[in-house]
């Protein structure tokens, strides 16, 4: 049994695998350092008083974090820690101009596709603090991506330069238009993330005369695979996979 560590900007995931077996432990939010600390240290203990644990890998885009996380690792000797920092797999083929600046979290999104299936090309979407957009090929050719703004960073920055909308909640509903200040940003906020969604496949596929299987996921999945008609799956442990893909293929 090995424990899998997903670290993102604002969000910590936690999980258990053994093979190919994905247990979801803990999410914990990235706030303060010492707060985080007290919850990862808890969640560790808690993990190791009911498993016995010989390996922990993590993935991260969060140095602060990432840092935390190692220190306290090194409290339990038990424990191997390796955090996967390389960009390489076999046959995937990318020619990222500076690869060390592909984003690690990407990279397992793209290896998690692929350990779903070798025989379709894929769009993911991947929604979180910023939205990223990764194409491969069915031959694991890395065909490009986009980077953009996440809806709720959107959507915070948006009520923080505008000193006439104030705060509002958002309103999850499939309305288009609004008739108050609220659910014209309620509407916007799904409306223009998902229309941009759907919009963005059709183009990539047009481009290079494919089809496309589109997986989302990331901390919105839940709320935009309601919208999107054009995702084929919705799979919040995708990196998880792809982490999991690259450690069974190096033994």
């Amino acid at each position: 049994m090995r424990i899998l560590i997903d670290v993102g900007n604002s969000v910590t995931k936690v999980v258990l695998n053994k093979d190919y077996k994905i247990t979801i432990v803990k999410s914990i939010n990235y706030i303060g350092n010492s707060k985080y600390e007290l919850e990862f240290k808890k969640t560790i203990k808690s993990i190791l008083s009911k498993n016995k644990i010989s390996d922990v890998f993590t993935s991260s885009v969060n140095i602060e974090a990432l840092k935390i996380i190692k220190n306290i690792i090194k409290q339990f000797k038990d424990l191997k820690f390796r955090n996967l920092e390389s960009r390489e797999f076999t046959d995937f083929k990318i020619k990222y101009k500076k690869i060390e600046k592909f984003g690690i979290d990407r990279f397992y999104n793209c290896l998690g596709a692929r350990s779903l299936s070798t025989k379709n090309n894929f769009i993911i979407f991947d929604i979180g603090t910023a939205t990223t957009v990764d194409v491969i090929d069915k031959k694991f050719n890395y065909l490009g991506g986009l980077i953009i703004p996440g809806p709720l960073t959107s959507f915070s920055t948006l009520i923080e330069s505008t000193s006439m909308i104030g705060k509002h909640n958002l309103l999850i509903n499939k309305k288009l238009l609004g008739l108050s200040t609220e659910q014209c940003l309620s509407s916007g906020f799904i409306q223009s993330n998902s229309l941009m969604i759907d919009s963005l496949c059709k183009k990539i596929s047009k481009e290079f005369g494919l089809s496309f299987k589109v997986i989302i996921t990331g901390g919105l999945a839940d709320i935009f695979s309601r919208y999107i008609s054009i995702i084929h799956n919705k799979d919040k442990s995708l990196i998880f996979k792809g982490m999991i893909y690259l450690i069974e293929n190096e033994k």
